[in-house]
């Protein structure tokens, strides 16, 4: 069985990287746990990847492009706070991280007089936040197999959210690219996540003799 846990941990190791519990007690009641929900992190990737797209394609002003990103920050947080953390832990973090992102989204809906720049640091500190708990759960947990792909995403969206924050030289066509891009990315990365944690109760099981 012991054997069983540690070959489930290896395949794992990209989506169990924790930034404040780099060392989680994980078993198969986790496992069955954090599978449950599988389908809500594809749908919200596939939804992210779509968004970003549209994103990219659309001829925005401000005030589109900002309730627009608004209602993405609002699935975003809203699949954050009905879902687990991958590490089977407790939900606290998980609604906390989503009332943030809700609270961003339905700022930029009411925002009165948005302006480019306003767009520009909510999208920048979204997206700051998001490749920071990346990159820290990377680090905490390099003694895992894979660890860099979660740096790697970090690493992503670090320059991506500092592009965006940034004043001199910001446009609507800059902060459409960044904002595209990032949701591209993020939905790609969710996807695949989702399809990690499809089937992981069925390795922890032990195989038969």
């Amino acid at each position: 069985m012991r054997a069983t846990l540690a070959r489930a941990r290896r395949k794992l190791a990209p989506v169990l990287l924790g930034p404040f519990n780099p060392r989680p007690d994980f078993g198969p009641e986790e496992a069955d746990s954090v599978a449950s929900v599988w389908g809500l992190y594809l749908f919200v990737g596939v939804v992210s990847i779509i968004f970003g797209a549209i994103i990219l394609s659309v001829d925005w002003s401000v005030d589109s492009l900002a309730a627009f990103v608004g209602v993405l920050f609002l699935i975003q947080g809203a699949a954050f706070m009905v879902t687990k953390p991958l590490d089977g832990g407790d939900r606290s973090t998980n609604v906390v991280a989503g009332l943030l992102a809700a609270g961003a989204g339905l700022a930029l809906l009411v925002w009165p007089d948005k302006g480019l720049y306003t767009l520009g640091v909510f999208v920048g500190i979204f997206v700051i936040s998001s490749g920071a708990l990346h990159v820290v759960g990377a680090f905490a947990n390099r003694h895992v197999p894979h660890w860099w792909l979660s740096l790697a995403l970090g690493l992503i969206e670090l320059p991506i959210g500092i592009w965006a924050i940034r004043r001199p030289g910001l446009t609507i066509a800059v902060v459409v690219t960044l904002t595209g891009v990032w949701a591209i990315v993020t939905g790609v990365w969710q996807c695949v996540v989702a399809f990690e944690v499809r089937n992981l109760a069925r390795r922890f099981r032990p195989r038969p003799a």
